[in-house]
């Protein structure tokens, strides 16, 4: 399978080193699953809306692996909570283009669903594990959660005081 779906940069509203990222449990069949030559990429987008051709959708030179496994297994979580891959590579995000999170695996055994929204737009496309270009594209947007580190902007002491004044 290759996935991708596109973060608005209003839905982050700042810049963030991305260490992880993680998906609200829907109820599914089973507890967890493991995925066979698991890969996650992340990267900027320009639009707000997918294009068929998956590698069209990242600003050109954005394209970072952030997480490569042979074989990897999901935590158990219960439904409503949240399973996470923590990523090898931090990503940082500039706060000003869309989020693109790519993820792709080969097969699988078990399988976890997620919560989504239906927000408007094509914000997600996915097809078969190596396809270039997508089968399904829709509005569909996982209940997700990035982790990481925002920025912190530098300020001397007089503008932060001057900032509550």
């Amino acid at each position: 399978m290759r996935y991708q779906v596109v973060v608005l940069d209003t839905e982050i509203n700042d810049a963030i080193e991305i260490s992880g990222i993680s998906w609200k449990r829907f109820p599914s069949p089973d507890d967890q699953a493991t995925f066979s030559d698991l890969s996650v990429y992340l990267g900027l987008c320009a639009s707000d809306n997918l294009v068929p051709t998956f590698d069209d959708n990242f600003i050109s030179g954005t394209k970072t692996l952030v997480f490569n496994e042979a074989s990897y297994t999901t935590d158990v979580v219960a439904i409503n909570e949240w399973f996470e891959i923590p990523f090898t590579t931090p990503f940082w995000y500039n706060g000003q283009d869309n989020l693109l999170i790519e993820i792709n695996w080969s097969a699988g055994d078990g399988s976890l669903y997620s919560w989504s929204a239906l927000p408007g737009g094509i914000r997600r496309i996915y097809g078969a594990y190596g396809s270039t270009t997508s089968l399904v594209q829709d509005d569909n947007f996982p209940t997700i959660q990035l982790h990481g580190t925002l920025s912190l902007e530098n300020s001397t002491f007089g503008r932060i005081k001057a900032a509550f004044i």
